[in-house]
């Protein structure tokens, strides 16, 4: 009766140590956020364009991370995610692209606190299941107003802004060559005067070099700039031929749009 009990004791405890054992491999500690090592990259978008965006992404820990994906991105609205499995690091760690699509907000957002947010499944809490883990990273981000040229072109002089324009232009040596235009906001927030300017820069340097004007109206939704014109001017000695000339709409250093016209020099 004696070694009965004892038998029992000893194939209680097994069961028990076993239990212990089960318990303890089912509770498995999440890889550190610290180990998760993202770049991310600048993002410049105009408001309230859709853009994809592009994380690099690094596993620094030997536990595999699984469902790496953007769940967060301040102050976009996250619209799509790809997912990654990322295995432990054997060496060194591999990197990986990490891509979302995301929707800008409006171009007077306030962007100093720009962060993105990535989401990781690691780990395992008491009852086996894995566990969400999240890392952030600042971005800088650049949100453009939604402006564009129109009735861009040449035309005879400074008193013909309104005349139709021509996207090539004839002229001699030592003339000035007039280039008409007006802005136009396609998006929602209102841009206050004084942030935009149009720079035409002229390919040849031999022929002129570039100019430029700042529009100082504000425009509110679908608002438009008043008939502008700025003279380009050619040099005495210009090579005969043509030249391209890049009219931009910048804001800051940023191209907002962009178009070409053709410069013709003739003797």
């Amino acid at each position: 009766m004696v070694k009965l009990i004892q038998k029992m004791i000893v194939i209680i405890s097994l069961l028990a140590l076993i239990l212990i054992s089960g318990c303890a491999e089912q509770e498995v500690a999440p890889v550190s956020p610290e180990n998760v090592l993202i770049t991310a990259f600048p993002v410049i978008v105009k408001e309230f364009n859709e853009q994809d965006i592009f994380l690099k992404l690094a596993n620094n820990a030997t536990q595999a991370i699984d469902s790496v994906q953007v769940s967060d991105f301040t102050p976009m609205i996250v619209i799509g995610t790809n997912s990654l499995n990322v295995a432990g690091k054997q060496q060194i760690a591999e990197s990986s692209i990490l891509s979302a699509k995301i929707t800008a907000p409006a171009f007077d957002t306030d962007v100093n606190d720009s962060a993105v947010t990535v989401s990781y499944l690691s780990g395992t809490d008491e009852n086996g299941l894995q566990i969400t883990n999240t890392k952030s990273v600042p971005v800088e981000v650049t949100i453009l107003p939604d402006v564009k040229l129109q009735f861009l072109g040449f035309v005879k002089d400074m008193d013909s802004l309104r005349t139709s324009a021509s996207e090539t232009w004839e002229l001699k040596a030592g003339d000035n060559a007039t280039i008409t235009f007006s802005v136009k906001n396609h998006g929602q927030s209102t841009i206050p005067g004084g942030l935009l300017t149009v720079v035409a820069d002229v390919d040849n340097k031999l022929i002129a070099d570039h100019a430029s004007m700042n529009i100082t109206e504000s425009m509110a939704r679908s608002g438009t700039s008043y008939t502008k014109g700025f003279n380009i001017s050619v040099k005495e000695d210009a090579p005969n031929g043509e030249t391209d000339v890049y009219v931009r709409l910048m804001y800051g250093e940023h191209i907002v749009d962009e178009q070409t016209l053709v410069l013709k020099v003739k003797l």
